[in-house]
């Protein structure tokens, strides 16, 4: 045997060999999917009971942002609550001024779109993995053509299309909670930001 012929060989038992791992993964995106899509209906829910008639700025007319008192601070959303947390922890220890604010709104931003990188890998790995489990199996149903085994090569073919389906599927489920959670996760983001400005406004100088 020529070395094409082995290298071809070769080739061709190593995609035989992910196939296995590729069927597990296409799995995995299939219950990380499910869950990220479970995870996103209980933040609506979440998020529409705490922010019925929550209007920022309504809020902040109420009085100094900080300093303020924990029934006045419970009315805001869970994101907000805790960041103002985190800046009167901050100031009670070391004070706001040298970028501290700063750093903690970094943080608390970090933390909120952390949210859309699950939807964001799997919009991407799904697809790509159902386009592997279609190519693998076509590579035994050629093989089965070539040698006149025509059941064989139906069922291999049934394989592929089903791959191709599961893993554009699972990538789909994947974009829309990625494009939900991206609505909200700017809209948390403008609240922080906006809060973390009259934080700053109301901090004493070199504080």
């Amino acid at each position: 045997m020529n070395l094409r012929g082995v290298l071809e060989n070769g080739l061709f038992a190593l995609g035989q060999v992910l196939r296995f791992p590729v069927m597990v993964l296409l799995w995995v995106c299939v219950a990380a999917a499910l869950f990220l899509a479970g995870g996103c209906l209980v933040e609506f829910v979440s998020r529409r009971r705490e922010r019925h008639r929550f209007d920022l700025n309504a809020w902040l007319r109420g009085g100094l942002v900080l300093g303020s008192d924990a029934e006045r601070r419970q009315r805001l959303p869970a994101v907000l609550r805790q960041f103002l947390g985190d800046v009167e922890a901050q100031r009670t220890h070391g004070g706001l001024g040298d970028g501290s604010l700063e750093h903690i709104l970094l943080v608390r931003e970090d933390r909120v779109k952390r949210t859309l990188t699950g939807p964001r890998i799997l919009v991407k790995v799904g697809p790509s993995l159902g386009l592997l489990g279609t190519l693998i199996p076509m590579g035994s149903s050629l093989a089965s053509l070539a040698a006149g085994d025509l059941e064989a090569m139906a069922g291999q073919m049934v394989v592929a299309f089903t791959t191709t389906i599961i893993g554009l599927a699972t990538g789909t489920l994947a974009y829309v909670v990625a494009a939900i959670r991206q609505g909200w996760v700017n809209e948390t983001v403008h609240e922080l930001r906006y809060l973390a400005e009259r934080v700053a406004s109301e901090r004493p100088q070199g504080a």
